[in-house]
């Protein structure tokens, strides 16, 4: 089994559009009726969900009819919420294909089709022509990914002169060990962490000039927090939400994580580049 083969198969559930139909249903939430903010606790799978994404978009300087990269997309909330918020354009690409056929199903649900196509594929080898994007995104992707240059330099190249790269990723801020399983990884053979220090050294060697970096430490411990009391309140967690991504490891997975950022081990860190 390939790498690539063993991560697509750590992120697969089966059944997912289905699982996310059902949790709907027990929402109150018909699908002609969905939205773009219902689906928002399930599809935006990284750090502070949505909040996290306005954050980094923020900064990501998007003008209308914008073409825009989504680099490992998911099932594709950031895209959806980028097209439907910004009216632009959105090219999509994750490693597992269960992702790619649930993000176009939900991409249907709504209305958001004509301005999103999503496909599976390898980010560090993308199928897209030069200068093709005025921006690209990347969420908590590079975790997965142990050739960081190539795929900065993918990046750069299907980006046009001028273009944004806006990322958040979970950095490495000390040498110390985390448990695992986390969410990105079972085992550590999934997992290449790096510290901001590595990524802004690669990008800038890959022709990018970094305008900003952002650690957001204290916006993961407030989220973690959050997380921790609603789970120790013993409420019923809500029907749509990160679980029917991961699956019944959800709290040994997050457990370990939080407690590694908790323990200054991992950081959450925003960096928007600019190609030279």
């Amino acid at each position: 089994m390939t790498k690539s083969n063993t991560i697509s198969d750590h992120y697969a559930r089966g059944k997912l559009v289905s699982s996310i139909q059902s949790a709907l249903q027990s929402s109150g939430i018909p699908l002609e009726e969905v939205t773009v903010n219902d689906l928002g606790p399930v599809d935006e799978f990284h750090t502070g969900g949505r909040v996290a994404t306005a954050h980094l978009l923020e900064k990501t300087s998007l003008q209308q009819n914008d073409k825009v990269l989504d680099i490992g997309c998911g099932i594709g909330g950031t895209g959806r919420f980028i097209a439907d918020q910004y009216a632009v354009s959105v090219r999509g690409i994750d490693l597992t294909p269960e992702y790619i056929e649930t993000a176009k199903v939900l991409n249907n649900w709504v209305s958001l089709s004509n301005r999103i196509d999503v496909v599976a594929g390898d980010a560090t080898a993308l199928p897209y022509a030069d200068e093709d994007f005025d921006a690209a995104i990347m969420l908590h992707v590079g975790m997965n990914i142990a050739e960081k240059p190539r795929l900065f330099s993918e990046i750069h190249r299907v980006l046009r002169p001028g273009g944004h790269f806006s990322l958040y990723d979970v950095m490495g801020k000390s040498d110390a060990t985390f448990e695992l399983p986390v969410p990105w990884a079972t085992d550590s053979s999934m997992s290449y962490i790096q510290s901001s220090a590595e990524y802004i050294a690669q990008l800038e060697s890959e022709g990018f000039q970094i305008e900003s970096i952002e650690g957001r430490g204290d916006f993961a411990k407030s989220f973690f927090k959050k997380m921790r009391e609603a789970n120790e309140s013993g409420a019923a967690p809500a029907p749509v939400g990160l679980h029917l991504l991961m699956g019944s490891a959800i709290k040994l997975k997050m457990r370990n994580f939080a407690q590694a950022v908790f323990d200054d081990i991992l950081e959450p860190t925003e960096i928007i580049a600019v190609k030279r």
